[in-house]
């Protein structure tokens, strides 16, 4: 009698850890590097190719820069129908190509547009999906073990799809620490261009994109996040940050001390009982650096703190600590930027 295992690997077929790589005017995504890191992983522990597939117009060219993230194998689906993201068009070429190739395993960045995605991937080819992954790991059949939090963050819950394949989940965006240098490129990476024959008939057709507002924006996708919290003193103050991340075209949050105060919304709160953010500019004014708020930030690109204290613990996070009184440094601030920007240095 084989046993369970066994039979598991006698009946696979599927090959291959595939990860979602997400583009923008041919552009490559930042939180594509954290999706194809956490598959890379798993790659490396089931001793399968690492595959990146990518969808757009023109744009053969990301072919070699996904190879210096040590991807075996990238699959580029271009077409002019594919130029602008299209849910059921973007769909119909991706399931198209999942069911010829057979991946084991297919992640996606838990972003708007794969929010989108990959519930219709996964009716589609009639598998299962979790998302909003926070860790990922295996079991010793190589099924794949996907852990999200529920009940309010507040409760851990580990799901396996055991008979469908590929294994489909979505990741949190900051849970997984990518890393920005080439460690790994592969050898002899393998760049397959498909052009889909896609349907012309859709239940809708998009006709634009509005940018989203960075004051009703989950901050969880920001780009530039300015956070306040207890050294703000004020909802007088808070204006000030209100006024900062509007010249930069940031989103607002704050630690549980500004939620609590009022001065924020409790879904903007950054930290161990709020979110995880991780963009390229994070601005703490008035944020002493305590552990359960810095678990939710540390992974930022470049982080500033504005604190009067000298001593805060926010400044051994900090990539440019200012010591000073927010109501001083944040004018001051704000009256350079035009020119920063003017001039090309901001």
């Amino acid at each position: 009698m084989i046993a369970e295992g066994e039979r598991i690997r006698h009946m696979r077929s599927e090959r291959g850890v595939w990860a979602l790589a997400e583009q923008r005017e041919g552009e490559l995504q930042e939180v594509s590097l954290e999706v194809m890191e956490m598959a890379g992983r798993i790659a490396e522990e089931l001793e399968e190719e690492l595959c990146a597939v990518v969808t757009g117009q023109d744009i053969g060219e990301l072919g070699e820069q996904l190879a210096h993230y040590g991807i075996n194998k990238v699959y580029i689906l271009d077409s002019p129908l594919l130029a602008t993201y299209d849910g059921e068009l973007y769909t119909e070429a991706l399931s198209k190509l999942i069911i010829d190739r057979s991946p084991w395993i297919f992640l996606c960045s838990a972003t708007s547009k794969s929010r989108d995605l990959a519930p219709r991937l996964a009716a589609r080819l009639g598998t299962g999906l979790v998302s909003d992954c926070v860790a990922l790991d295996l079991d010793e059949n190589g099924l794949l073990l996907q852990t999200k939090l529920i009940c309010s963050d507040r409760v851990q819950s580990t799901v396996v799809c055991p008979i469908r394949r590929p294994q489909m989940a979505t990741l949190r965006l900051g849970f997984i620490e990518a890393k920005s240098s080439a460690p790994r490129k592969a050898e002899g990476v393998e760049v397959i261009k498909v052009s889909p024959q896609l349907s012309v008939e859709r239940h809708y057709r998009p006709v634009g994109f509005i940018k989203a507002d960075p004051k009703t924006m989950n901050i969880t996708e920001a780009e530039v996040v300015v956070a306040g919290g207890r050294g703000v003193r004020s909802a007088e103050n808070w204006l000030l940050l209100e006024k900062l991340a509007d010249v930069l075209g940031g989103c607002l949050a704050g630690s549980r001390m500004a939620v609590d105060a009022g001065w924020v919304a409790s879904d903007r709160q950054v930290g161990q009982t709020g979110k995880i953010v991780t963009p390229k500019l994070y601005i703490a004014c008035g944020i002493s650096g305590a552990l359960h708020h810095t678990l939710g930030m540390k992974g930022s690109k470049t982080i500033v703190a504005i604190n009067k204290d000298p001593n805060a613990p926010i400044f051994k996070l900090a990539d440019i600590g200012i010591v000073g009184d927010l109501t001083e440094v944040i004018p001051a601030i704000i009256n350079q930027l035009p020119v920063a920007l003017l001039s090309g240095n901001g």
